[in-house]
């Protein structure tokens, strides 16, 4: 599955409206509400790192996420799943890019390893991989 994300210049959100309301003593809501223009100020003068500016630049990038629930067709492994199911039948990794490219996009973000420890690549650390998988007879390797 492939999830395209798109980012939007950088937003600044302000909640100090609720955390100056909720919890807090009337002598801790004076001292807030006494310094509130001042973390107002604070808050909307916060620039990004140049690196974080840099990288709100790319604003539309591909998020591919494939493994065994691809399979399942749930949206959360356990870990549990049996890694015989994953055997992608026609992947082509080389389409995923050609698409991605046509859609102009610049980066993609390839998921290698599930949170349910589901690995694309072959390791010797865990069974859950494509090494105990169906797909090339456990030879595959999706990041290769």
């Amino acid at each position: 599955m492939i999830v395209i994300i798109m980012k939007t210049k950088l937003i600044v959100v302000l909640i100090i409206f609720i955390v100056s309301q909720i919890g807090c003593s009337d002598t801790n809501k004076e001292k807030i509400n006494g310094s509130k223009s001042l973390l107002i100020e604070k808050a909307v003068s916060v620039k990004p790192h140049q690196r974080q500016f840099e990288w709100q630049q790319n604003e539309f990038t591909a998020f591919i996420h494939f493994g065994v629930n691809t399979f399942t067709g749930r949206e959360w492994g356990t870990g549990f799943e049996d890694p015989k199911i994953f055997n992608p039948k026609r992947m082509d990794t080389d389409q995923w890019c050609k698409a991605i490219k046509a859609a102009g996009m610049k980066m993609v973000i390839l998921t290698a390893k599930h949170h349910d420890g589901f690995c694309l690549w072959q390791t010797r650390y865990t069974k859950h991989s494509v090494a105990s998988s169906a797909w090339q007879d456990g030879k595959g390797d999706v990041m290769k």
